[in-house]
């Protein structure tokens, strides 16, 4: 999974200033009814419960030390995971084993204290049961795969070091995600420490395949998780995502930060292309070979019925661009306001993506990437197996039915043309084959990769209309606002902060967690530059933005912990 960001922009030097709104209708001092643009939560006050506060985890070197030795023995785990897991008994999940093993070294409060079990074998989900049963458990997950390395040699230090350079903790993992996973560990043996133990039960989930799709860890936790608590039953869910905090200016009162959690992720379907043609001697070829066939299949897909972009209100990129317009005004598109109120969301979306380039178009629109590619064995004989398959992110506006539908049709006259049998295979739908033209001999099966997933719900976003948004988004606020910008030691003044929800192109475990809370967040909260080199070489965390998410889940969970929404 990893995120794209649709801030493009610079902001000007100045300073926002957020106004403090009325944040549910029909209090006291009820607004004014027209909408307001980007209405902004209150901050949150600091609970008076006696705790450090989380400037400590930043501020105190004796924890910093201890952080850093933390996260770089978790790296030193190679807990990898390719694309076909699926037995949770293979020797290849061994490392993962041994991880446990260290989090049990690392973490043995969280051990002692909380209820530990072990879905499918290798998925951790923690409970810490809160004394007050009546309110919504809140539920934080990460997963503890990280995706293979290529060439060790291209690393400027070892993947699996953990080296830490001072700043930067190097090594597979370090920001996707065992940064989330170490934080969360560190944040409740922390708390624990202090002899406090929660009004509101607080889960953790920790899945072991999310980079192989997730259906060993994840998709076992969760119907556990649904049987126990039932529908809708938590709070918030929190996990890795997002496209963190980023900077868009500065001025002479302090930086200026968006925080952009995911609110909703595109779906996904990994499109499976087999064909079987007769082989033979490469000396009397057919006119064209398997290969080329299924190359022309390949092109047309690439060149037909091509997708639009789509950004109506119901998007999150929408209100994430009015946020833009109102705060930002100087430093946006001069027809970013008028484009936004014309109600044509295929021109928008259009001018949008033309303007910001290709990591903001493919928030709008869905991608279609040809990313494996199989055929032949031999250069004097003709290649009898064929596969190909298609990468597929599923825009808002459309769904994983569309796209096979459209696949379906252009791929069928090329079936035809080539006296192909075509067989579309897919879950949930009787098999059809269309024409049998010569049955057995020369066939193309479409079929998916594992179940194709629509795109995920938007979580809400209002503060006036979401009291779970607006304390999360108010502890986020006081949380960043609090300091100055940690990876810049020049840096003196305090930011202000933006928050507003916006789109995953990836997909994370909770796609299986959407029937247990209205309220997903999908955010790993480190500012932009405090972490590099997601899935490639060189991949590394500086430790300050690793201290920094520390800080919001402390501060959340304390938030959290007693407080009642009814009485807001």
């Amino acid at each position: 999974m990893k995120a794209i960001t649709l801030l493009g922009l610079a902001l000007p030097s100045l300073a926002l200033n957020i106004p403090q709104q009325i944040l549910f209708p029909g209090s006291v001092n009820t607004p004014n009814p027209a909408r307001e643009t980007c209405p902004q939560a209150h901050k949150v006050a600091t609970p008076n419960d006696g705790l450090h506060p989380a400037s400590t985890f930043l501020e105190d070197a004796a924890f910093r030390a201890r952080q850093a030795n933390r996260l770089s023995r978790a790296v030193q785990v190679p807990t990898t995971v390719g694309d076909y897991a699926t037995d949770p008994y293979d020797e290849a999940f061994a490392p993962m084993v041994e991880f446990q093993k260290l989090l049990r070294e690392l973490f043995p409060l969280v051990h002692s204290v909380a209820e530990v079990d072990h879905i499918n074998r290798l998925g951790l989900v923690f409970t810490f049961q809160g004394a007050d049963t009546t309110q919504k458990p809140i539920l934080f997950m990460a997963h503890q795969d990280v995706v293979p390395i290529d060439d060790a040699s291209d690393w400027t230090h070892p993947p699996f070091e953990g080296y830490f350079d001072g700043e930067w903790i190097w090594g597979r993992g370090s920001s996707d995600c065992k940064n989330v996973l170490i934080g969360l560990m560190s944040t409740l043996e922390d708390l624990l420490s202090q002899d406090w133990r929660p009004q509101r039960t607080i889960l953790f989930a920790f899945g072991y395949d999310e980079e192989s799709h997730g259906w060993l860890g994840a998709g076992s936790i969760a119907p556990v998780l649904e049987k126990k608590y039932g529908k809708d039953s938590f709070e918030f869910i929190l996990d890795e995502g997002g496209m963190g905090l980023q900077s868009l200016g500065s001025s002479s009162d302090g930086e200026v930060l968006y925080a952009l959690p995911g609110v909703g992720e595109k779906g996904s379907l990994d499109l499976v292309m087999e064909l079987a043609v007769p082989g033979g001697h490469s000396s009397i070829p057919p006119a064209h070979t398997g290969i080329g066939i299924m190359a022309e299949i390949i092109y047309e897909l690439e060149n037909q019925d091509l997708f639009s972009a789509w950004l109506d209100e119901s998007h999150p990129s929408f209100g994430m661009l009015a946020c833009q317009a109102r705060y930002s005004p100087s430093e946006v598109e001069s027809w970013l306001s008028t484009k936004l109120a014309s109600g044509d969301p295929a021109a928008l979306a259009e001018s949008v993506a033309q303007s910001r380039g290709p990591a903001v178009r493919y928030t709008l629109q869905t991608s279609q990437a040809t990313d494996l590619f199989h055929g032949g064995v031999k250069t004097n004989a003709l290649p009898e197996k064929i596969s190909a398959v298609v990468n597929y992110r599923v825009a808002l506006h459309q769904t994983a039915d569309l796209l096979r539908e459209r696949a379906v049709r252009i791929i069928t006259p090329i079936a035809a043309k080539h006296n192909v049998s075509l067989e579309v295979n897919f879950p949930g739908l009787e098999t059809e084959t269309m024409p049998d033209i010569v049955a057995g001999a020369r066939t193309l099966t479409l079929s998916p990769l594992s179940d194709p997933l629509d795109p995920a719900p938007i979580s809400p976003t209002d503060p006036l209309t979401s009291k779970t948004w607006a304390r999360f988004a108010g502890v986020a606020r006081s949380v960043f606002e609090s300091h100055p910008n940690p990876l810049t030691p020049e840096s003196t003044s305090t930011p202000t902060v933006v928050v507003t929800g916006d789109i995953m192109t990836g997909n994370t475990d909770t796609r299986f967690y959407w029937s247990l809370s209205e309220n997903i967040y999908r955010w790993s909260p480190s500012r932009m530059g405090g972490s590099a080199n997601i899935h490639t070489v060189d991949e590394r965390m500086h430790l300050s933005a690793h201290l920094e998410g520390m800080m919001l889940y402390y501060d959340l969970i304390r938030s959290f912990d007693a407080w009642d929404e009814d009485s807001q």
